[in-house]
Formats: structure tokens, C-alpha cells, sequence
């Protein structure tokens, strides 16, 4: 066999291959073999009919397509090895006579993993961000705590913004959301839940009054009655509120404990932004040519995710389009940029797996099943299983790498700005885009 190989943009390699005539003669002889076995041929028993007989009863063109199916994938599979490739798909194939009349040419087209050329990373840098928690950050954490605790107690003064209004709707034009006449409503004033305007004509009502206000639609009034006014009243912060909201016995032992719930969420969040930061600054400096199908296999992944999420909300990604007045095609063309960066995120996490070295042991393995196991409350020998099944164990594996690789850039980028070499000035901080989830 002769491999000749070329490359093409967006990461495609054509194989011409050179396939001898004798092991053209060869497939033929094994697709007789195949078919005798197969077809029955009146007047011989199965397998026994001469070449010739089979050929007339089947036709040339049925023996040649049954050598060409067994034929293709060897040679393609040998010129592959022969010729160093990485293929990502499958290849199409053209089949063509050879020249002196004599075995066949086959040309062979197909995506390939993309090559990398990943910079020196660590002469690179982004500052790390911290934004240390406040008085404030507390306090108004305690306002959410003290919110979700109150209750609302009737007032005989005019509804304020932020009272609840108890109110019956009297009129209102056909086709109004949530405005059917004869409902009754709680509606929290400036909360959002009526049109704006009726919201509005709420501020400074009484029980029993009746406000009618018109709707920017034009479509008509809307008419209300109020029947009563209820105002948020807050638990004091003391002790009995801590004892009551926590396991905690003091005031100010809450206020600790929520201080450091603020400061590990914040961390949590400022460590995947500087992450995101991170890889992008490094995205930037890095070159690859990612082929088609690559990005087409990753959309068809977010629009997985994407109609998983709905189906648990009972909404199927058709009718979600329909909802937002969108085909399929518009649809995969907005999520292609976030499948695209998906992939090149990814792609590089591997070239620098590779270029560092990285392992994941098998105590490591079993401390992430154990976490696992953990997170689900199973017993570990469950998720054993579980993972053993449909290639997740090395779904975890391959996880837990792009994680260490992700932790190997972060070390170098953003531990310690980068010397400058002695014919430049120091570099500017590298600039980040905005960061995105994989």
C-alpha cells in the first residue's frame, strides 16, 4: 500500500491511498466466500455454487460492493496507522480506478484533532481579585434572613412600596396576564406581578377603596378593589432570632457564622472567575484550527443540556423555541460561540495535560468516587458500579485532568507576574475576556 497525505484547512487530512491489485483480488475472493455462504442459488446447496454461477445469480457489481464494505475500513484503517493521523470522525471516501488499470485509488477526507501550539504560559499573568467581606455584606444578608422570617400583618395606612395589597379584580380587558376579572390577588406593591401602572395606582391605598387605572396597551381599564393592606413586620435581631434561624445560640455567633458563609461562597466564585480569566488569557496566545465537526459535535451537547434543563421545568426545546419565536438553525447558530469555546477550552486543558506530564492515580480516583458517593448519598460500591458502566469511569478521569490542568495554569499565571526579559519592559497584565462557563 502507498499513503500519501495532505492537509487541508479546518483541520482535514485527505489520504490518497494506493491499493495493489492483488489485494483488490484478494477482497473479491473473500467476498465470494461471504456471499456463496449467504445467498441460495438454485440447484446448488448454500455455499457450493461455482464463482461463475454466483456471479450470473448475483451480478459483478454485488460481489465488488460486498469486497469494497470489507476492503475500505482495512485499508483506511492501515493508511491511518501507516500515516500518523488523528482522526475524529468518520472519513468519506472516494473510490476511483487506478491509473495503469490495475487495484484501486482511494481518496480518503476526513477531520482530524486540531494541532495546538499552546504559549509559554508562564510568562503570562492576571491578577488575582479579592474582595474581602464588609459589615455591610453581612448586614444585608441578615435583611434577606429577617425578610424570609417576617410577617405580614394588616395596617390601616395607605399602601406603601413593599406593602402587599390584598385586592379583587373588578374590570379588565381581555388577554391581560394574571388580570381575569373577579380573581383575587396578594400582590406585593412595585413587585412586579401586575403592569407597572396598576402597581402604581396601588401606592396610597385604603381598604375598601376601588382605584381604575388604564394600561399602556391601550387595551382598556383595569379596575381593583382593595381589601386590605398588609405590611412586612421584621423579628428583631437578638438571640431568640439566632436560636430560632440557626444552630447557633448567640446573635453574634451567627453573625460570624454567616460572615464566613459570605467569604467561602465568595472565594468559591472568585476562584472560578479567576480560572475563566485565566484559561481565556491563555486562549488568546494560543493558536488551533478546530475542525467542523468538532464544533457541531459540541452544539449538539448544549442543545442536549439545554432540553434536559427544559424537560425537568416540562417544557420540550421545541416548544421553548416556538416560545421565543425560533427555529433550530437560529438556535444552534446563538450557542455555536459557547460550543466553540467549550471546545477550545478543552483542547487546550489536553495539550496541557500532556505538555506538564499529568496523571490521575488511583488513590486520587477513589477519593473522587468517595466524594461522589458522598454528594448522592449512595454507598461507595453503587457509584463503583454506576461509573463502570457506559465509559464513566473515564469521563471522571478525564475530569479530574482538565481540572489539574486548570490548576496548573492558574499556579503559573496567576501566582507571580513574569519576569521581564533584558531587551523589554515588564508586560501588562494579560487582558481577559469576560468569563464564561465551559
Amino acid at each position: 500500500m502507498k499513503v500519501a497525505v495532505r492537509t487541508e484547512p479546518g483541520s482535514r487530512a485527505v489520504l490518497e491511498i494506493e491499493v495493489p491489485e492483488d489485494v483488490v483480488a484478494r477482497a473479491m475472493d473473500r467476498a465470494y466466500a461471504a456471499l456463496v455462504r449467504q445467498v441460495n442459488v438454485p440447484g446448488f446447496r448454500r455455499g457450493k455454487a461455482p464463482r461463475a454461477i454466483l456471479e450470473r445469480h448475483v451480478g459483478t457489481e454485488a460481489i465488488r460492493e460486498e469486497a469494497l464494505r470489507r476492503l475500505i475500513p482495512e485499508q483506511y484503517s492501515e493508511a491511518v496507522t501507516q500515516s500518523g493521523i488523528s482522526p475524529i470522525a468518520s472519513p468519506s471516501v472516494d473510490i476511483q480506478e487506478a491509473e495503469d488499470g490495475k487495484g484501486l485509488r482511494l481518496t480518503a477526507t476526513v477531520d482530524v484533532y486540531p494541532e495546538v501550539t499552546v504559549p509559554d504560559y508562564r510568562t503570562l499573568h492576571v491578577d488575582r481579585e479579592a474582595h474581602p467581606v464588609t459589615d455591610e455584606d453581612v448586614d444585608r444578608a441578615f435583611d434577606d434572613l429577617r425578610a424570609r422570617q417576617g410577617r405580614l400583618v394588616t395596617v390601616a395606612e395607605p399602601a406603601q412600596r413593599g406593602d402587599f395589597v390584598l385586592l379583587t379584580i373588578v374590570a379588565a380587558p381581555a388577554g391581560l396576564e394574571r388580570m381575569q376579572a373577579g380573581k383575587e390577588l396578594l400582590v406585593e406593591v412595585g413587585g412586579g406581578l401586575l403592569p407597572a401602572e396598576v402597581e402604581a395606582a396601588l401606592e396610597g391605598a385604603r381598604a375598601g377603596e376601588e382605584r381604575t387605572v388604564p394600561v399602556a396597551s391601550g387595551a382598556g381599564d383595569v379596575s381593583v378593589r382593595v381589601t386590605d393592606v398588609r405590611r412586612k413586620e421584621l423579628p428583631p435581631l437578638d438571640d431568640e432570632f439566632a436560636r430560632k434561624v440557626s444552630d447557633q445560640t448567640t446573635l453574634a455567633a451567627l453573625r460570624d457564622g454567616v460572615r464566613a458563609q459570605i467569604s467561602r461562597e465568595r472565594e468559591e466564585r472568585e476562584l472560578s472567575a479567576l480560572q475563566d480569566r485565566v484559561v481565556d488569557a491563555v486562549l488568546a496566545q494560543t493558536t488551533m484550527e478546530l475542525p467542523e465537526s468538532l464544533v457541531e459535535h459540541e452544539i449538539e451537547h448544549v442543545l442536549e443540556d439545554v432540553s434536559g434543563r427544559l424537560q425537568s421545568r416540562g417544557m420540550t426545546l421545541e416548544a421553548y423555541l416556538r416560545s421565543v419565536n425560533k427555529d433550530e438553525a437560529a438556535f444552534r447558530a446563538e450557542v455555536r460561540p459557547r460550543a466553540e469555546r467549550r471546545v477550545r477550552v478543552r483542547v487546550l486543558l489536553e495539550a496541557v495535560t500532556e505538555r506538564e506530564g499529568l496523571t490521575v492515580s488511583e488513590e486520587e480516583m477513589a477519593d473522587e468516587v468517595k466524594k461522589l458517593a458522598a454528594e448522592l448519598q449512595q454507598d461507595v460500591p453503587n457509584v463503583e458500579k454506576w461509573l463502570d458502566e457506559g465509559g464513566r469511569r473515564d469521563g471522571m478521569r478525564a475530569g479530574l485532568l482538565r481540572r489539574k490542568a486548570v490548576d496548573t495554569l492558574v499556579e503559573a499565571v496567576a501566582d507571580a507576574a513574569p519576569a521581564p526579559r533584558a531587551d523589554e519592559p515588564a508586560a501588562e497584565p494579560a487582558a481577559a475576556t469576560p468569563p464564561a462557563s465551559e
